[in-house]
């Protein structure tokens, strides 16, 4: 299980949480690996992706244009309102039925395109994620 931290465009995510003291501070148990398009960070459960985000949120909020959570029961990505939702709130149940989703794809000059899940990735995409959400996050 991971959590997935996308860049913004032309930000070294890597880098910029290796220059900061405090991000270098909450992330000492942790291994990220640089991705070039953004970093990976292994995490043991979701409760411990959700503390870890929380933790790191004012980086992601200047630094990040998605954050996902891997959900290896299901093999696909969570937004972090789902996964609060279903982890934490308890408030939805996921299942293999799951309907709100979408693809989120990375392209070769950084920017993040979110596209609904039934749709080709566009062109020039490096890497792409199912992604499941809520239904008010459904691009």
């Amino acid at each position: 299980m991971e959590i997935i931290f996308i860049a913004k465009p032309g930000v070294r995510l890597s880098d910029t949480l290796q220059a900061s003291e405090t991000s270098r501070h909450i992330l000492r148990f942790y291994r990220p690996k640089d991705a070039g398009w953004g970093v990976r960070i292994p995490v043991s459960t979701v409760s411990n992706a959700l503390a870890l985000i929380s933790e790191l949120r004012w980086y992601i909020m200047r630094y990040t244009s998605e954050v996902l959570i891997e959900d290896t029961e299901y093999l696909v990505y969570l937004t972090r309102l789902l996964a609060s939702a279903a982890y934490e709130d308890r408030s939805v149940s996921l299942s293999d039925e799951w309907k709100n989703m979408y693809r989120a794809a990375v392209t070769e000059d950084g920017s993040l395109i979110r596209c609904p899940a039934g749709v080709d990735t566009p062109a020039g995409t490096l890497v792409s994620f199912l992604v499941w959400c809520l239904e008010v996050e459904e691009p």
